[in-house]
């Protein structure tokens, strides 16, 4: 059980961090985020990309505040007033059917959840 278990944080890494590179050349998704849950599921599944994550010269900086630190409560209110505009234009704009529209709502309040949960830095 333990093998699957690192395997789903580990492929849930790599899923966050390719959103995280997506999000770092697009203006509505914020990279950031998706970076340091990235490092949250290596940390527990494998050091090699943890220390990987840790090391870039562009993402870790960030990824080691939080870890050392959390992220300010402003931060995390603009994570998820973004994630919500996104969310909701394209609610509008783009996906029509109940159940898509349903998805959305349960993914982004859980990612809202989730955002909530992380440490916040008190500072």
């Amino acid at each position: 059980m333990d093998h699957i278990k690192k395997a789903l944080l580990m492929g849930a890494g790599f899923l966050f961090a390719v959103l995280g590179i997506i999000g770092a050349f697009t203006p509505v998704l914020p990279a950031i985020p998706f970076f340091i849950i990235a490092s949250i599921c290596f940390s527990k599944s494998s050091k090699k990309f943890h220390r990987i994550l840790l090391e870039n010269k562009w993402i870790g900086p960030h990824v080691k505040n939080y870890h050392a630190n959390g992220l300010k409560f402003k931060t995390k209110m603009l994570f998820i007033v973004v994630q919500w505009a996104g969310i909701l234009l394209t609610y509008i704009f783009l996906v029509h059917n109940f159940l898509g529209r349903l998805l959305m709502a349960v993914i982004t309040i859980g990612v809202t959840i989730f955002i909530l949960s992380l440490k916040t830095d008190e500072k």
